[in-house]
């Protein structure tokens, strides 16, 4: 009987784990999907999947739109708009801690700002919903650098039709948004990106 009452409380002890995080991140992500990048694309890796546009409900794919202005604070209180970015090229990933494909895309993401941060680009990490301790523990255990914006109560990405996670979207110097990629991108992928902007 006691050979059995171990293994049966180590069932009953992972059962009770793997319910927890699962309602976690059913509460944490709300409508939003991790996203998987073999799932999330086609033969060119941009997402089909279309988008509203705020002003009239028609559903249509972003490219070639403006993208919408905003105005987010960052770990240190300091707000940045969109519209002050005009005339630089802007790379801008939506995601959260609790996302396991926006992690694993992280350092690629520090790599790529690593290698432009005395260009013209600017990067932007805008976290969906999550309190600033969250992310700040998140940023420093996995030394990241990038600027990261706060959509606490998620109206940007409401705005932008954000749902899955990561998303990324792709916006040129005139404010034009040029490609929008869901789901994980490679260093290599996010450079040739980029460079549809110039």
């Amino acid at each position: 009987m006691k050979k059995l009452l171990f293994p049966l409380s180590i069932i009953i002890l992972f059962s009770l784990s793997l319910y927890t995080v699962i309602n976690y991140n059913k509460t944490k992500s709300n409508s939003y999907n991790a996203v998987d990048n073999k799932k999330a694309s086609d033969n060119n890796n941009i997402s089909k999947t279309p988008t509203t546009n705020s002003t009239n409900g028609i559903f249509k794919d972003p490219n070639g739109d403006k993208a919408i202005d905003f105005k987010l604070k960052t770990l240190d209180g300091k707000e940045v708009s969109l519209s002050e970015l005009k005339g630089k090229n802007v790379f801008i990933n939506f995601w959260a801690t609790w996302c396991p494909y926006c992690v694993q895309e992280m350092p690629e993401i520090e790599k790529l700002y690593q290698e432009t941060k005395n260009s013209d680009l600017i990067i932007l990490g805008i976290d969906i919903g999550e309190d600033n301790d969250t992310v700040r523990d998140f940023l420093n255990k996995n030394k990241l650098n990038f600027n990261i914006l706060f959509d606490y109560d998620e109206s940007v990405a409401t705005n932008y039709n954000i749902t899955a996670l990561p998303t990324s979207l792709f916006i040129d110097k005139n404010g034009t948004i040029i490609k929008k990629k869901i789901g994980p991108m490679t260093l290599e992928e996010m450079k040739s990106y980029v460079n549809l902007l110039k």
